[in-house]
């Protein structure tokens, strides 16, 4: 049961880090002085608790707070929270020096505050928290106001919520299809080819295994290949000798299986041995999240102009809700004023992201999937030689999400190959 508001569950899904305030927050702001003249603070246990249980399900905790004292030193030793700021006047560059240490964008972290001073950068992350008892601007503010006060099992609340969220997110089942063929112009035998001691299929499929995945099965028209993988225990469907394309084969798994027609599955190809993991779940979810779309996939900033006129850099166009316009391996948008540069800083506009990559990775409802293999090239798709152009000609939606992040080296090569033994086997 997620026990976040509906309106904030999707923002949470995505925390990785929660930024902490102490005096308002983690305590309830009281002072308390030892014998000796000490300045000391309550601390509530269930609290306490609750930033173990974020370290146990894989979201850390800091703390950036004005406060600095002995006392609070040594409760932060006890808490085991590591990324701790004490005496910051300026939080927001405290803020900055955390992102950078921990390669997180602000939109993974969630801050608890409780005053003025902590709006600067409560207006910036993802999830925006403040208690019970806090300022009544900053509570006009925040995307979640919690139940308890400060210093009185708020903190563990915010924890169990963030907890809560995750597991929603888990529990959005997607399965991964990875289609492969072992006949190939450039590298025959391709998915049995060895990488640092394993074949490229078994690397592939590991993959597929550690995303968190329902299920992880090879496509594939080869007796070889399907020996292999049972000889790994993966799980394995053959397939026809006659498909197009991979996603003709994964749709003929998906037939064979019965998968519902909301199923969502993941179209992995098998010679992308040193894809990150986290992309699955990236378009998985963003299906899962978004019912008008059909399909997901994604894309990265273009920086670089050779790269926005490389032919094989698929650019990709997006609306406010990130819903594709159009695919091309032109540069688009055109840019009228820019035309015929051949070096030089890209332009850019009111600080959005004007180009885009597209990184091919699919992720599709079963009964979309279904009717896209099912239908003829179109014409626009013919003219790009882009698949995914004959969906968007069907009327079919595509949510990119943009990442950081590339695919990784594809093999095609023998010297792709060389090149992966090299990343992989070091």
């Amino acid at each position: 049961m997620n026990l976040l508001p509906a309106a904030i569950e999707k923002q949470a899904r995505n925390i990785r880090l929660l930024v902490l305030d102490v005096d308002g927050v983690l305590t309830d702001g009281t002072l308390y002085y030892s014998a000796s003249g000490e300045n000391m603070k309550g601390f509530n246990a269930k609290d306490g608790f609750g930033i173990r249980l974020l370290k146990e399900n894989n979201i850390q905790t800091a703390v950036i707070t004005a406060r600095e004292s002995a006392a609070l030193a040594r409760r932060m030793e006890d808490l085991n929270i590591t990324l701790f700021y004490p005496g910051c006047v300026d939080k927001q560059s405290a803020f900055d020096e955390l992102l950078k240490k921990l390669s997180l964008d602000a939109g993974q972290v969630a801050y608890a505050g409780d005053d003025l001073l902590d709006l600067p950068v409560m207006r910036r992350v993802g999830l925006a928290i403040t208690v019970a008892d806090g300022h009544r601007l900053v509570q006009a503010e925040a995307d979640w106001i919690t139940s308890a006060l400060g210093g009185k099992g708020a903190v563990r609340e915010i924890a169990d919520g963030l907890i809560s969220s995750q597991i929603s997110r888990i529990n959005k089942n997607f399965n991964v299809v990875i289609p492969a063929r072992y006949a190939s112009s450039r590298l025959p035998g391709k998915p049995l080819r060895l990488i640092a001691g394993k074949t490229m299929i078994q690397r592939v499929y590991e993959i597929g295994l550690k995303s968190g995945a329902a299920k992880t099965i090879v496509a594939t028209d080869d007796e070889r290949i399907k020996k292999e993988v049972e000889r790994f225990g993966g799980e394995v469907v053959m397939t026809s000798l006659s498909h197009r394309s991979g996603t003709d084969r994964v749709a003929e798994v998906v037939q064979i299986l019965g998968w519902k027609e909301d199923t969502v599955v993941v179209n992995l190809q098998g010679d992308e041995p040193s894809v990150d993991q986290q992309l699955l779940g990236t378009v998985a979810h963003a299906l899962h999240d978004h019912p008008e779309a059909g399909i997901a996939t994604l894309a990265s900033p273009i920086t670089d102009r050779q790269e926005l006129l490389d032919i094989n850099a698929v650019k990709v166009v997006i609306n406010q809700n990130s819903m594709a316009l159009y695919f091309s391996r032109s540069p688009i948008p055109f840019v009228r004023d820019d035309h015929g540069k051949k070096s030089g800083k890209l332009p850019a506009f009111n600080n959005d992201v004007l180009f885009l990559r597209h990184i091919g990775l699919y992720a599709y409802r079963v009964g979309v999937l279904f009717e896209v293999a099912a239908a003829n090239p179109s014409a626009i798709e013919t003219a790009e030689s882009l698949e995914q152009l004959r969906a968007m000609d069907m009327g079919i939606g595509i949510h990119v999400s943009i990442v950081e992040a590339l695919l990784g080296h594809g093999v095609d090569t023998e010297n792709d190959l060389n090149l992966m033994e090299s990343l992989l086997g070091a």
